[in-house]
Parts: structure tokens; sequence; C-alpha cells
């Protein structure tokens, strides 16, 4: 499947808003408001792009929160209608060497309820640590091929 990315604008807010009818999304996610578009649209603090099939459709909204040293913290949502069909690992992979690529590392933090998230991480790379953080969540990261990880504590999931 080709997927293609482009910036989200003001233009995709409702479309994107009616994903959170879906109760498992709504629970995962916050509800995009307009403040929220206008961080994810400044690019000092935020980005987030939109992931496109080959028929312009909106498949995915992926934000990254801009961290310290290269590093972009991660959140994404798939189309509620799409679940199920591995089109998320389609999505992050496209993502991890397109836009992402100029993160040194994608950090993210998942529900540890969410079987799929996890999957999805692992299958493009992630690697998963340990136990909980203080907030409840698992961390992944995942280091650009050109970055050398040493220092990190091996207290991963391979």
């Amino acid at each position: 499947m080709r997927i293609a990315f482009r910036p989200f604008d003001d233009g995709d807010l409702d479309d994107f808003r009616s994903w959170f009818e879906d109760a498992e999304l709504r629970r995962r996610l916050s509800y995009p408001t307009d403040e929220w578009l206008a961080y994810v649209t400044s690019a000092e603090t935020g980005r987030c792009w939109v992931a496109q099939d080959a028929t312009g459709q909106m498949i995915a909204a992926l934000q990254i929160d801009n961290g310290k040293d290269g590093r972009g913290y991660l959140d994404i949502a798939l189309r509620p209608d799409l679940r199920g069909r591995r089109l998320g690992v389609a999505v992050l992979s496209a993502f991890i060497s397109g836009p992402g690529s100029e993160f040194k590392v994608l950090e993210g933090a998942i529900e540890p309820d969410n079987a799929a998230s996890l999957a999805c991480v692992r299958r493009c790379g992630f690697q998963i640590f340990l136990g909980l953080d203080e907030d409840g969540l698992v961390r992944v990261e995942r280091y650009r091929e050109d970055v050398d990880p040493q220092g990190r504590e091996p207290t991963c999931v391979p």
C-alpha cells in the first residue's frame, strides 16, 4: 500500500474529530481541540502529519511532540474503521522511513492493555521497556539506524 504524508491543517480537523465518535479512540487519545491544532501546527512544540492512502483519504494522524536532543514523542491515531488490517504497521513503517527519519529517537507511551499498539511498535523495531512509567504506561523507543544508543539500560524486551 502506498502511503503519503502531509502536514495536518485546519481543513483536516472536522474529519479527524469525527473519528472520536469511536469509544476506543476516545479512551486512548485526547479529543483534538482548537488549542491542540495550534500546538501541532506551531513546529516549535509539536507537529502532526496526515497519512493518506493512494486515493488521498486520511487513514491516520501522527503527532510528534518535540523533545530534547532529537527526540520525538509520538502519538498515532488510525482511522477506527481500518483497525485489524495491520495498517498501523504499514503507516508507522512508512512514517519511520519518511517524516519520522528526522528524529534521532522516536518515543512513545502506551497503555499496558493496548495489545494492538504494543504489537505494532514491536513489529516496527521499537524496544518495549519492562515495567510501567510514573503514569502507568509502557515506554517504547526506536533509535534511528545511524544513532548509537549507548548508555541505555538493558531493560527492554527484545
